[in-house]
C-alpha cells in the first residue's frame, strides 16, 4: 500500500504543478459546445492564460485540480483493491491477455471514480463570464446541481459507456506499440503512451463533450439506438481542430510529467517527509 500512497503524493504534486495545462485542454475539447460567444473562445495557451488571470486571478488556472485529487483517492485505492486480483485471474504474456488486463483495471476503476472526474469536467470547463453567476463551484455544489439537471447515474455517470471504450482502445493501443517498439528504442513505453492517446484522443474528446452536455442534448443523445448512432451524434460538428483541441496541451503535459517524475526522487522526498511528521508526533 506504501508504494501505492507514494505514487498517489507524486502524482498529485506533479499534476497540481501542470493542472492549468490541463484545464486548458479540457476547455478545447468542449468549448464549441458550450453557450460561449466568439470573444471568450480560446485558440491557444496564451488566450487562457490571459483571460483566465483576468476573469478569475491567477488561482483560476488550478480550478478543478482540488477535485481532481479527490478523484485520484479512489483511482489509487481501486488499484491496490483490485489490480492484483485482475491481473492473477487475466495476465499473461500474450497481447491479448495483457490488453484484457489492463482493460478490466482501467474500467473498475473508472466505476469508483468516474463521478469525481464529471464534477471535475464541469468545473474546469465553466468558464468566468462578467456579471454572471457560475453554477458548479465546490465539490458538493456541484454534484448537487448535476443532479438536479440529469440524475445521479445519467449525470455523473455521463460518457461512461463510450470511457469503456476508450479504455478498451487505449490499453490495447498501449500494448502493441509498446511490443512494437520494443528493442528499437529505449522510449518504447513513453512512445506507446503517447501514440495510443493520439489514436483514442478524438473518442475522449466526444467523452468530455457528454459529461458537458445540458439535460436537452442528453434527451436528444438518449433517443440513438446504439452506441454507433451516439458516437455520430455527437461528432456532427466532426473537423480536425475539433476532435484534437487540445491535444499539444496533453503531450506538453505528458511529457513534462514524464521528466519531472523521472527527475524527482518523490520516493526520497516521501520518506523525509514522513520521518519529520513521526520527529513531530513524538513532541
Amino acid at each position: 500500500m506504501e508504494e501505492y500512497l507514494q505514487g498517489f503524493v507524486s502524482t498529485s504534486i506533479v499534476k497540481t504543478l501542470l493542472a492549468p495545462l490541463e484545464r486548458y485542454k479540457l476547455i478545447r475539447q468542449t468549448q464549441d459546445i458550450l453557450t460561449l460567444s466568439s470573444k471568450e473562445k480560446m485558440t491557444n495557451f496564451y488566450q487562457f492564460l490571459k483571460k483566465t488571470i483576468s476573469n478569475e486571478g491567477p488561482k483560476g488556472l488550478f480550478r478543478s485540480n482540488l477535485t481532481a485529487i479527490y478523484m485520484w483517492i479512489p483511482q489509487v485505492y481501486a488499484q491496490y483493491v483490485f489490480y492484483q486480483n485482475i491481473k492473477q485471474v487475466t495476465y499473461d504474456k500474450d497481447i491479448l491477455s495483457m490488453g484484457l488486463s489492463a482493460t478490466l483495471c482501467g474500467i473498475t476503476t473508472s466505476i469508483f471514480s468516474y463521478p469525481f472526474d464529471t464534477i471535475r469536467v464541469r468545473q474546469a470547463t465553466e468558464i468566468q463570464i462578467p456579471g454572471q453567476k457560475r453554477m458548479y463551484v465546490g465539490f458538493e455544489e456541484t454534484r448537487f446541481n448535476i443532479k438536479i439537471e440529469s440524475g445521479f447515474f445519467k449525470g455523473l455517470y455521463s460518457g461512461f459507456t463510450i470511457g469503456c471504450v476508450q479504455t478498451l482502445l487505449f490499453a490495447y493501443g498501449i500494448v502493441g506499440l509498446n511490443s512494437l517498439l520494443d528493442g528499437i528504442t529505449p522510449y518504447n513505453q513513453q512512445l506507446a503512451y503517447l501514440g495510443s492517446y493520439a489514436l483514442i484522443y478524438p473518442i475522449d474528446s466526444v467523452r468530455r463533450r457528454l459529461q458537458v452536455k445540458s439535460i436537452l442534448f442528453q434527451q436528444e443523445a438518449s433517443k440513438k439506438q446504439n452506441l454507433w448512432e451516439k458516437l455520430k451524434f455527437n461528432m456532427k460538428e466532426w473537423n480536425f481542430s475539433w476532435g484534437y483541441g487540445g491535444f499539444l496541451a496533453h503531450n506538453v503535459r505528458g511529457i513534462a510529467m514524464l521528466l519531472i517524475l523521472e527527475q524527482v526522487n518523490f520516493e526520497q522526498l516521501y520518506q523525509e517527509t514522513q520521518n519529520q511528521l513521526n520527529q513531530a508526533l513524538k513532541y
